[in-house]
C-alpha cells in the first residue's frame, strides 16, 4: 500500500512539474546521459502549445462569383441532371466516377458535380436542370467537348437556388 501511494505522489509530482514548466522547454531541457531535442515552430505555435494564447482562426475571403454560378439560398425540387458515368460497384470504379465529374467540372465549372453509390453501381451526375431543356443544351456541350459521349439526361431531386 505505501509503494501505491508513494508511486501516486511521485507521479502526481512529476505532472505538477511538468505543467509548471512549458512543454516545448521540458522537451528540449538537457539531462546528462540522453538525447537532445530541439523544436522548430512559429511563436505563435509555441504559445498556443503552452497555453500562453487560443487559437484565433483567421477571417476567410468572402467567394469571389464566378459567371454562370448560382448563390444564394437553396431548395431541393424535381428536374434533371446529366449522367455522365455509372459502373460497377469497385474502387476503380467509384475512382472512375470521381474522375468523370472533376472532368465536368473543370470545363464547364458552373456545373456541380454528385457521385454517388446506389448498389450495386457507382454513378456520377451532373447539374441542377429545372428543365429538361437546360439539361438537352448542356447535354450536347458535353458531347461536343467529348467529355461523356455515353450521357444520358435522368430524372432527378435538384437543387434550385432563390
Amino acid at each position: 500500500m505505501k509503494r501505491l501511494l508513494t508511486f501516486t505522489f511521485s507521479i502526481l509530482l512529476c505532472t505538477i512539474t511538468m505543467s509548471a514548466q512549458n512543454f516545448t522547454d521540458h522537451l528540449q531541457s538537457t539531462a546528462s546521459g540522453q538525447g537532445t531535442v530541439t523544436v522548430h515552430q512559429d511563436s505563435i505555435l509555441n504559445d498556443m502549445v503552452n497555453g500562453k494564447k487560443q487559437f484565433v482562426p483567421e477571417k476567410k475571403e468572402e467567394k469571389k462569383e464566378l459567371p454562370g454560378i448560382q448563390t444564394g439560398k437553396k431548395t431541393k425540387a424535381r428536374g434533371y441532371r446529366i449522367q455522365v458515368y455509372w459502373g460497377g460497384s469497385t474502387r476503380t470504379d467509384q475512382t472512375n466516377a470521381q474522375r468523370a465529374g472533376t472532368k465536368v467540372t473543370t470545363l464547364f465549372p458552373e456545373l456541380q458535380s454528385y457521385t454517388s453509390f446506389e448498389s450495386p453501381n457507382w454513378r456520377c451526375r451532373v447539374g441542377d436542370f429545372v428543365t429538361r431543356q437546360e439539361a438537352s443544351d448542356y447535354l450536347s456541350k458535353l458531347k461536343e467537348a467529348r467529355i461523356a459521349n455515353d450521357a444520358i439526361i435522368v430524372k432527378s431531386e435538384v437543387y434550385i437556388y432563390q
